[in-house]
C-alpha cells in the first residue's frame, strides 16, 4: 500500500529539506514517501499512478496533487467514492489547496502532507515499544491506530476518540497531542462530567471579578490556558446541553466570553475530545448537539475494549507491576505462569483501569515472595471473585480477596473525598457497582467534602 513507482523516488540531495512527505493511512496500513518536486502526482490504486493506494475505496486512478509554485492543489479524477478535502467533498474535476497538515480523504484512505528534511523523515514513535513513557501497544488493531497518529496529530481537525471507560482514550489523546506541531505547548484536560453546569463553565471560559457571589477576583479559564496547545474535553457526552452552545462559539471562531463579560478574547486551542456514550444515539434524542458534534468530529477514533486485544494485557501488567513496585522502592515482581493464564482469563469490564488495580493490589499482596501468583490477583476468567481456596496464614481465598476489596473501596473514597461518582471511576467500575459494594460491606455511606 501506498507505494511510490521506481522511477520517480526522489533522489535525496542538499535541498532535500525543502521536500514534501506524503502521509497515507489505508486498509493496508501506514505508508511515508517523499513525492517527487515540481511535478503533478497521480494517485490511485492502478499500477501506473505514482502513488499507488492499494485499498478497494480508492479507484483505479482516483486524484491528482498538483505542485502549482508554493500552492498544492488536490484534484478529483471523477473518483467513484469521492474525494474530501476538509471535510468538503470535491466535485470531479475540482481542484482544492492542500496546506500542509491539512486531511484528504480518498474514499475510506486519508492522507497528509508534512515538510521534513528528508534525512529525518517523519519519525513516529514505535507502538510496540515499552519505553517507560510510551504507550503499551503490542495488540495489533490497536497497533493500528497509533499508525494513524501520523496522519490524526499534524493535522488541525478535532479529534473524538470513543470507547468504554478505561479504554485508554485520555493517554491515546495525550500521543495526539505529542505527535502535533502544539506538542510543546500546554496539554490540559477537563472531566464534563465532575463538574455541574455552572462551575464548569466557570473552570472553561473563567470569570470577571464580581461575575457571581464569591468571584472575588478575574481568572482565567482552560481555553485562555491551553493556547498554543491542547484541550482534551473528556466525557463530553455528560456536558449539560447549555454549556454545549457555548462551547460551539469556542470551537468554530476561538472566541472566548468569560463569564461577567462583554469583550471576547481570541483563542488558538486544538480540542480533543473522549466518551463512552454513543453521540449520534444523544443527538438523535435530542441530548446533544447536532452542530457541536460535527465541529468536534473531524477525525472519530474508537478504542476497544481490553477484552478484545488480548495482546496487550501481560505487557501492561508487567508495566503497572514496575511502576508500582518503583514506587514502593521495590524491585520488580516477575509475573507467575498462572498469573499470566488468569489475566488473560479474565473479562476486564473495568478495562485498562481495572487492570491497573489488580495489579497495584497484586505488588503489594506479593512483596514477600517477589512473584505475581494467580491467588495474588483475586480475579476469575468471569470477572468474579474466585471460589473459597485455603492458602497460607489461614483462612479462604474469598475471605482475603474481600477484605482488600474493602479496603480499596474505603480508600477509593478516602481518595475521591466522599465523591462515589469519581470513587467508582478509580476503580474502574460503575457507580451502581460502588454502591452495591458499599452496602455489602457494610461501610457507611460517605458525605461530600
Amino acid at each position: 500500500m501506498g507505494t511510490v513507482n521506481d522511477r520517480e523516488t526522489a533522489q535525496r540531495g542538499a535541498g532535500d529539506d525543502l521536500r514534501l512527505w506524503l502521509v497515507v493511512s489505508a486498509a493496508g496500513g501506514l505508508a511515508r514517501m517523499i513525492l517527487p518536486r515540481a511535478r503533478d502526482v497521480t494517485l490511485g490504486r492502478d499500477a501506473s499512478c505514482d502513488v499507488r493506494i492499494d485499498d478497494e475505496s480508492v479507484s483505479r486512478k482516483h486524484a491528482v496533487l498538483h505542485a502549482d509554485g508554493p500552492v498544492v492543489t488536490l484534484e478529483d479524477l471523477g473518483s467513484r467514492n469521492g474525494t474530501t478535502v476538509m471535510g468538503r467533498k470535491l466535485a470531479p474535476g475540482e481542484r482544492a489547496p492542500l496546506p500542509l497538515g491539512t486531511v484528504a480523504e480518498l474514499g475510506s484512505t486519508t492522507l497528509v502532507l508534512q515538510r521534513a528534511h528528508a534525512a529525518a523523515a517523519p519519525v513516529s514513535r514505535n507502538a510496540a515499544t515499552t519505553g517507560a513513557d510510551e504507550p503499551v501497544v503490542m495488540d495489533p488493531t490497536m497497533r493500528r491506530l497509533y499508525a494513524l497518529l501520523d496522519v490524526i496529530a499534524p493535522s488541525p481537525l478535532s479529534v473524538l476518540v470513543l470507547g468504554e471507560t478505561g479504554t485508554g482514550k485520555e493517554v491515546f489523546a495525550e500521543e495526539i497531542h505529542a505527535r502535533s506541531t502544539r506538542g510543546a505547548g500546554p496539554f490540559l484536560r477537563v472531566n464534563c462530567a465532575s463538574l455541574s453546569g455552572s462551575l464548569l463553565e466557570s473552570e472553561l471560559f473563567g470569570h470577571e471579578k464580581g461575575a457571581f457571589t464569591g468571584a472575588l477576583a478575574a481568572k482565567p479559564g482552560l481555553f485562555e490556558a491551553a493556547h498554543g496547545g491542547t484541550l482534551l474535553l473528556d466525557e463530553i457526552g455528560e456536558m449539560p446541553f447549555e454549556t454545549q452552545a457555548k462551547l460551539l462559539r469556542v470551537v468554530e471562531n476561538g472566541e472566548v466570553l468569560r463569564l461577567g463579560s462583554v469583550k471576547p478574547l481570541k483563542v488558538d486551542v486544538r480540542f480533543l475530545a473522549a466518551t463512552n456514550r454513543d453521540l449520534e444515539a444523544d443527538v438523535a434524542a435530542g441530548r446533544f448537539r447536532a452542530d457541536l458534534s460535527y465541529r468536534l468530529n473531524g477525525f472519530t477514533v474508537t478504542l476497544p475494549p481490553l477484552r478484545a486485544r488480548r495482546d496487550d494485557v501481560v505487557p501492561l501488567a508487567l508495566r503497572f507491576a514496575e511502576r508500582t513496585a518503583r514506587r514502593m522502592g521495590r524491585a520488580s515482581p516477575a509475573l507467575g505462569e498462572g498469573a499470566r493464564a488468569a489475566l488473560l482469563a479474565h473479562g476486564w469490564p473495568g478495562n485498562i483501569r481495572e487492570l491497573k488495580n489488580v495489579i497495584e493490589r497484586a505488588v503489594v499482596v506479593s512483596a514477600s515472595r517477589g512473584v505475581i501468583e494467580a491467588p495474588d490477583l483475586g480475579i476469575a476468567p468471569s470477572g468474579r471473585v474466585p471460589a473459597a481456596a485455603a492458602i497460607e496464614g489461614g483462612g479462604s481465598l474469598r475471605e482475603q480477596v474481600q477484605r482488600e476489596e474493602k479496603a480499596r473501596v474505603m480508600e477509593a473514597l478516602v481518595r475521591a473525598r466522599g465523591n462515589q461518582t469519581e470513587a467508582a471511576k478509580l476503580l474502574g467500575v460503575s457507580r451502581r457497582t460502588l454502591i452495591n459494594k458499599i452496602e455489602a460491606f457494610g461501610i457507611e455511606r460517605p458525605r461530600k467534602k
